[in-house]
């Protein structure tokens, strides 16, 4: 029964990095790769990914000061706004 679901879970991935494949030639012909907010975007999702694994470590050992959810609040905002930018900028 296990090696059924193993082999599912390969055959998602082949399928999602095949699907991959096709959103990154969509992509490069737009141009995006050089676009500032492209790239903006990416690190604040990289900063969002560490202050989330950082406030799941220190919640275990004491509360989590608000200043560091507001942070979060903040960058999760600015990403939807980016994403409206990129959107309109970049409609693929």
């Amino acid at each position: 029964m296990d090696w059924i679901i193993a082999l599912a879970v390969c055959g998602f991935c082949w399928w999602r990095v095949a699907r991959a494949r096709e959103r990154t030639a969509e992509l490069a012909a737009t141009g995006i790769w050089r676009s500032p907010l492209y790239w903006v975007s990416n690190a604040l999702v990289a900063i969002l990914l560490a202050l989330v694994l950082y406030i799941a470590r220190i919640d275990t050992q004491s509360p989590v000061p608000a200043f560091l959810w507001l942070a979060v609040l903040v960058i999760i905002v600015a990403l939807l706004f980016l994403r409206r930018a990129l959107k309109w900028r970049y409609p693929v």
